[in-house]
């Protein structure tokens, strides 16, 4: 008697033998039937224990001076241009972008990615922030000696706009216009290498010459004065000037998941937690089979209460962590979203499986793994109905059906198994 252990449930085959390598009969050989080797799709999966939930929560961290005031109340779901949390009584509204504002936007014709930010949230608030420069092209910032302040820079690459002038005392004069639509670069002392983001200083309170790249917002006159226009609907001062803390960005919508301060507390910390607004199940994978799951890999959820619902895995973490109480192998997590959240519109949270597809075969033949005869020379076969034993390769292993090619096995052939 051999016991094999076939994808992860032991099976075993008894095969008497006799002269030739034939079958001989036993008095205690189970008792046999036979089946159709079938064409069919197998799939290899393995269920896992999850969580459903809103995903992995964020920590959100305040920036610079200031006293909390306000938190937004566990469960609430905050969008674009709500307010998270109040500082010194001041609105801290949620921008979408994937780039936190991370220093002061003060100089004019600042480019960079955080400037973009600002401008595709303030267009989508309803502020007309006007013309912005393609990439490519070529904006002059005037840096200021010192930089605690807005400084008016000159607009040189503004195409059709002609060069400002500016007051002895760096405010700019009377008949500046809108920046053009689609500006032209600046003309240069020397050419500026190609390049996102190359820049070309003449010192500390000069010009420095930064080429606009793909993804990047450039902080011209249009775009100061929106932001000067929500200021004043927010009821701050309008000085023009955006700096870390005025706003906390994320990639959409966020469900506040949990408070780690209070009001009263100092802003420069740990502030909420929060995840996305949507439904998501998380599952803890050992850090040697994460390398098998991929980011939009399909699986199935299964629910309770009987029913499933179809998935995609949109994260896989880079985080090893020890699995809580302990155990042999570091973990990370696996994030779920799924394909209708429809399916979980009455379920907040629950236990649930979830069922990774390995490997997958298309259009095999395949018989049910009990009829696999283990040969004395090695390797497997199946006795037919007229009872010749065949040798058979074997492939994929799925939930009880064995892939199987071999000489005289066709789809249809029937085959001896055991009941």
């Amino acid at each position: 008697m051999i016991a094999l252990a076939l994808a992860g449930v032991a099976v075993v085959v008894t095969v008497p033998w006799g002269q030739g390598g034939r079958p001989t009969p036993s008095g205690t050989e189970p008792k046999a039937s036979t089946v159709k080797v079938v064409r069919t799709d197998l799939s290899d999966s393995r269920a896992l224990e999850g969580t459903l939930g809103y995903g992995t929560p964020q920590t959100v961290k305040g920036a610079g001076n200031g006293m909390v005031t306000w938190l937004a109340p566990v469960g609430t779901k905050v969008s674009r241009g709500k307010p998270l949390y109040r500082v010194d009584d001041t609105a801290v509204p949620v921008f979408y972008g994937s780039v936190p504002v991370y220093r002061n936007l003060t100089a004019r014709n600042t480019v960079g990615r955080d400037v973009r930010v600002i401008v595709d949230n303030l267009r989508a608030l309803g502020y007309d922030t006007g013309a912005q420069p393609s990439p490519g092209h070529v904006v002059s910032v005037k840096v200021p000696a010192d930089a605690t302040a807005p400084q008016e820079s000159e607009q040189e690459a503004l195409g059709s706009r002609a060069d400002e002038a500016t007051s002895g005392d760096g405010r700019q004069g009377s008949g500046a216009s809108a920046p053009a639509p689609d500006p032209a670069p600046a003309p240069a002392p020397a050419p500026a290498p190609a390049g996102k983001g190359t820049e070309s200083a003449e010192g500390a309170g000069g010009v420095t010459r930064v080429q606009v790249g793909s993804g990047d917002g450039v902080y011209t006159e249009s775009l100061v004065s929106a932001v000067k226009r929500w200021q004043a609907d927010r009821g701050v001062p309008s000085t023009g000037v955006i700096e870390p803390g005025d706003v906390a960005v994320f990639s959409g919508a966020v469900r506040v998941e949990g408070a780690s301060a209070q009001v009263g507390d100092p802003v420069a910390g740990a502030l909420l937690r929060v995840t996305p607004t949507a439904k998501a199940v998380t599952v803890q994978v050992d850090v040697s089979e994460a390398g098998s799951v991929k980011r939009g890999d399909r699986v199935t959820v299964r629910l309770p209460g009987g029913t499933s619902a179809a998935g995609k895995v949109t994260g896989v973490g880079t985080d090893a962590e020890q699995p809580e109480g302990g155990g042999p192998e570091s973990k990370v997590t696996v994030t779920i979203s799924f394909v209708d959240p429809r399916t979980v519109r009455k379920l907040d949270s629950a236990p649930v499986q979830v069922e990774f597809v390995s490997e997958t075969r298309d259009g095999v033949l395949a018989v049910p793994v009990t009829a696999l005869l283990a040969l004395r020379e090695g390797g497997y076969g199946l006795r037919r109905a007229d009872g010749e034993t065949v040798a058979v390769e074997t492939g994929l292993f799925a939930k009880g059906m064995v892939e199987i090619t071999g000489n005289g096995i066709t789809e249809g052939t029937r085959v001896v198994t055991s009941s």
